[in-house]
């Protein structure tokens, strides 16, 4: 189903339109009204846990980036040219 703005503007005229003085919801007989509730399951509460502290972490790794750089620096530092472009490609697809 697709909602757009024109569809809501005429639901919206449709109801401003209907009678509603001298009509009321009814409960059915008896019922108490309950508070909503939500109970998340054990595996949505350990990907909160660990949704939690992903966002507490750095987004950049300094030791490893310090780590290259040293690599860089003292000319160690030498990827094979396969995996820069298997890199590349799995970045493109």
């Amino acid at each position: 189903m697709l909602i757009s703005n024109h569809a809501v503007a005429a639901v919206s005229r449709l109801y401003a339109g209907s009678p509603s003085a001298g009509t009321r919801r009814v409960d059915a007989a008896g019922s108490l009204q309950r508070p909503d509730a939500l109970e998340l399951s054990g595996e949505a509460q350990s990907f909160g846990d660990i949704l939690q502290k992903l966002r507490g972490m750095d987004d950049v790794r300094s030791e490893r980036v310090d780590a290259l750089r040293a690599n860089a620096a003292d000319g160690s530092y030498a990827p094979a040219p396969s995996d820069i472009a298997a890199k590349m490609l799995a970045m493109r697809y």
